[in-house]
């Protein structure tokens, strides 16, 4: 997990170079062309904000699969009348181990929605004087945005790729294979996209009250 979650974030700033000076002398948006110069000029700070994104997607897909697996063997043995005790000794782990990999993603989406403020507040002087030289702010709302999506789209998909081979592997040591494909496994990636996306979003109040152009009387 830990060699998967690291290549997830090497991953991140490599791409979000690759991406940014792709996209400089390609687009013609301006919002994309400011998300895209600050991937150029900064690739590693998306890999170091979503680093931790990065491993609880690995531990909670692998953990998808793992359960899953865990939970048919159980059900055979217990149809077999070979379970040394009752479903709900085995199940309470499980469910415990569910929820502290939930908490765990509730705490580094709540840093992402902190380190995106940070970034806000730390720009706020470029920022302000881009909405002064006539930058809409709904175009710079639409450029964090980017920020946050460009780079972690492809990241969390090799996080979530990787976390599935963990649970089918495991899935191989428990009975050789048998077991279905743990597919369900894909939708903590797809709701981990959604949820940062969303934790960046909570940001945008904050950059509404700092470009406005009084504010470079204190920036």
């Amino acid at each position: 997990m830990l060699a998967v979650g690291a290549g997830a974030v090497l991953l991140t700033g490599a791409l979000s170079r690759l991406t940014g000076r792709l996209l400089v002398g390609r687009t013609g948006s301006p919002t994309v062309l400011i998300a895209a110069e600050r991937l150029r000029d900064d690739p590693w700070a998306a890999a170091r904000t979503h680093a931790a994104v990065l491993v609880v997607t690995v531990v909670g897909t692998g953990f998808v699969g793992v359960r899953q697996a865990v939970l048919a063997e159980l059900e055979e043995m217990r149809r077999e009348h070979t379970l040394g005790t009752g479903m709900s000794f085995y199940t309470t782990g499980l469910n415990l181990t569910g929820a502290a990999v939930v908490l765990a993603l509730a705490i580094v989406l709540t840093a992402l929605a902190v380190g995106t403020a940070e970034s806000v507040a730390t720009r706020r002087r470029g920022l302000t004087a881009q909405v002064a030289a006539g930058v809409p702010q709904r175009v710079l709302a639409r450029a964090l945005l980017l920020e946050t999506a460009l780079p972690l789209a492809p990241a969390v998909l090799a996080a979530g790729v990787g976390g599935l081979a963990i649970g089918i592997g495991y899935g191989h040591l428990v009975d050789g294979g048998g077991r279905p494909m743990p597919y369900t496994a894909l939708l903590v990636p797809a709701g981990v996209y959604a949820g940062c996306l969303l934790a960046a979003a909570a940001s945008l109040p904050l950059l509404r009250r700092s470009v406005r152009p009084a504010e470079l009387r204190y920036a």
